[in-house]
């Protein structure tokens, strides 16, 4: 019933700071989807499409460490007599915590740190509580940025909670209402997405519910017809639940009976009106969910019982105290699985969260077919399917309303596009979001100057360019002020602007359009030399296939700035000498760095490739005695050094050659330190 603002004090350590660099997409925008013969063709079909890797306009979030210490989080908290939501608007507006007052016990996994790892679609992400997914596949572009929040009042004087932002990879907005009125015993959440423009989007919404695993969690939904990885074909399958032939024998609705981290996907009916997912504990608590029908697919996430997936729960918490599974709701089949959201179309669903109490013998007898059905009864009698379509007409009749009281700012870039819609196109952003001009600021500042004078402002080439835009609104402007300076009256080329060059150059290269790219930035460079611009010549080569190319513009990147303007460029830089097997050349590179360039945990483990090859044991030590940060998840790299590391010292032990057969020796004699195992699946 209210809304108030506060702050929490926990173990963490925040993000410090973004990589500058532009991250392009994937040369292939689809991602391959094998599968093990038993999905149909209508659960292949757009499996896979539009998935490929995008990070732009957003810039990486890789600045971190694992260096804890008492931090404080801005806090909002929405409150009933029964429940208590927090939230975290500087993390994407991450329900942090929500408590059953009632009972005194808290419904979802709270994680007792903050601390990020490399699990998102710009790296930086942290575990616990729900975290809402939107735009393309991944953990979202917000999870670690602000988002607007502000406060609402509903027509029982009910105050609620509206966090929203503009999306601009697919140039989306979207907004999610919170509500806890006066007797609901259950979190309303109402999600808005608008796509008001002339073209479709592929669109992507999955919401992540952390909650707490056990040794006997058990995992129930509207179906047991379920999409699941098969590790043993590297793709999917389709079967049902609870035994599924990737893990024979072992009843999965229990998901701490995977050996391995692995997830499955429900596959709700068509004409299921209010799909569900829950969770049953031997305590005989029972966490659900359920929703109207357009968020119709859920899914289960678990680390598995394997020496990695255990060493991925204390790494993001604390060791014992990071035990969670995910249950998640989306839009599609899977999470691979593309879905066109249509020009000029909104769309939106209700989504109901809370926690009871069951008998435990119904939820655990040996038929899940029978404790599903029992599990779905109780959740029936707690919030029927017509109970759950009154609340969504209710919450839906203010989605349009606007917030009179902001408690929080996002992002200056709903404000921005509000601004270049007006100026040209007289229209303006969709009914129900507010973006105030004050969020405009620096990042912003060289778009303001594009729209209301028609050229971007120049800079210093040692400067950090402020930002980066894929949109084609701004693609059209900035091709406008190439052209105007091209063809002006007297115009040379040193009346071009190289910072427009550059970012047209970015925006054709997102597109795909290399040839335009290239040749913007090769004028780019004739205008004014930039680290800037050889940096993308040289990742273009790199791109190519042509490193010897690359390494040539990533030396004169060097050389124009006498050193390097941002650590990543050394990490390129690094990896592309590595990839053309100059060992020695990286090495002398790496000892000339600054220190604060060279300690960092990224470099270190890109070093480690060279020490390997140069017998540097005492470098290879230390490094495999750190606990790194930024560890991708399933990453191998340091697994991989470690095995050639034991092997090679195998081979100088008995004065023999490298072999792979003392390479598969290692392996079976030299199981990793579990500091530096995040294998997904394996031992």
């Amino acid at each position: 019933m209210r809304v108030t603002t506060s702050s929490l004090t926990l173990e963490g350590t925040k993000p410090e700071g973004e990589n500058p660099l532009p991250v392009f997409r994937s040369r292939n925008p689809h991602r391959e989807a094998a599968n093990n013969g038993s999905l149909t063709p209508e659960l292949m079909l757009h499996m896979g499409e539009n998935a490929g890797e995008r990070i732009l306009p957003y810039r990486l979030q890789d600045r971190y460490t694992r260096h804890r210490e008492t931090i404080r989080l801005k806090t909002i908290t929405l409150e009933n007599e029964s429940l208590k939501a927090v939230f975290l608007p500087e993390y994407g507006g991450r329900l942090y915590s929500l408590k059953d007052k009632r009972a005194d016990r808290e419904i979802l996994y709270k994680n007792p740190v903050f601390q990020p790892a490399n699990l998102a679609i710009l790296n930086a992400w942290f575990s616990g509580g729900i975290e809402w997914n939107v735009g393309h596949l991944g953990h979202t572009f917000t999870t670690c940025s602000n988002v607007h929040c502000a406060k609402l009042t509903d027509g029982e004087g009910n105050e609620f909670l509206r966090i929203s932002e503009y999306e601009r990879c697919k140039n989306v907005f979207w907004h999610i209402d919170f509500h806890l009125p006066k007797g609901a015993e259950q979190l309303q959440v109402y999600v808005r997405i608008v796509n008001d423009n002339d073209r479709p989007v592929p669109m992507y919404w999955w919401t992540n519910i952390a909650v707490q695993e056990t040794e006997k969690a058990r995992v129930f939904s509207s179906t047991g017809n379920v999409i699941y990885i098969d590790p043993n074909f590297k793709g999917y399958g389709f079967d049902r639940l609870p035994y599924l032939p990737s893990v024979p024998d072992v009843d999965v609705s229990y998901p701490m009976g995977f050996p391995y981290s692995s997830e499955y996907f429900f596959q709700t009916p068509v004409d299921y009106k209010s799909p569900w997912e829950a969770v049953a504990y031997e305590d005989g608590r029972l966490f659900y969910e359920r929703s109207t029908s357009r968020l119709r697919y859920r899914k289960m996430f678990c680390w598995g019982h394997h020496a990695g997936g255990r060493r991925w729960c204390d790494f993001l918490a604390k060791p014992g105290e990071g035990n969670y599974i995910e249950v998640q709701g989306g839009l599609a089949p899977t999470q691979l699985h593309d879905i066109e959201m249509p020009a000029r179309s909104v769309w939106d669903f209700t989504q109901l969260i809370g926690m009871t109490d069951v008998e435990t013998n119904p939820v655990y007898q040996e038929s899940w077919d029978d404790a599903n059905e029992y599990v779905g009864r109780r959740i029936g009698e707690l919030l029927s399917e017509d109970e759950v379509y009154a609340i969504h007409e209710r919450l839906q009749s203010y989605a349009d309303d606007y917030p009179s009281d902001s408690l929080h700012d996002g992002s200056g870039w709903g404000a921005l596009e509000k601004m270049r819609r007006e100026q040209t196109e007289g229209r303006t952003v969709p009914d129900g979001f507010e973006f105030a001009e004050r969020t405009l600021g620096a990042a912003q500042k060289p778009w303001i100057a594009l729209l209301r004078e028609g050229r971007m402002p120049d800079h210093g080439v040692e400067e950090v360019p402020a930002s980066w835009m894929i949109q084609e609104e701004w693609k059209e402007l900035v091709e406008a002020s190439v052209r105007s300076a091209d063809s002006g009256e007297g115009s040379t080329e040193q009346s071009l602007s190289w910072i427009a060059l550059m970012h047209a150059g970015v925006m054709d290269f997102e597109q795909g359009k290399e040839a335009s790219a290239i040749e913007s930035w090769e004028k780019s460079i004739r205008v004014q030399p930039s680290a800037w611009v050889f940096r993308h010549l040289a990742e273009a080569m790199r791109l190519r296939g042509n490193t010897d190319e690359a390494l040539v513009y990533m030396e004169r990147a060097y050389g124009v700035s006498n050193g390097y303007p941002d650590r990543a460029f050394a990490e390129e830089h690094l990896n592309l000498i590595i990839q053309a097997k100059q060992f020695e050349r990286a090495w002398n590179l790496y000892e000339s760095l600054p220190e604060e360039f060279a300690e960092s945990d990224r470099i270190r483990i890109i070093i480690g490739a060279v020490a390997l090859e140069m017998n540097n044991d005492e470098f290879l030590e230390k490094l495999f005695g750190t606990e790194f940060a930024v560890i991708r998840e399933g990453e191998t790299l340091i697994i991989e050094l470690w095995y050639a590391y034991n092997a090679k010292k195998l081979a100088r032990a008995r004065n023999v050659e490298f072999t792979p057969k003392l390479l598969e020796e290692a392996i079976e004699k030299f199981p990793p330190p579990a500091s530096l195992d995040f294998r997904m699946i394996g031992a």
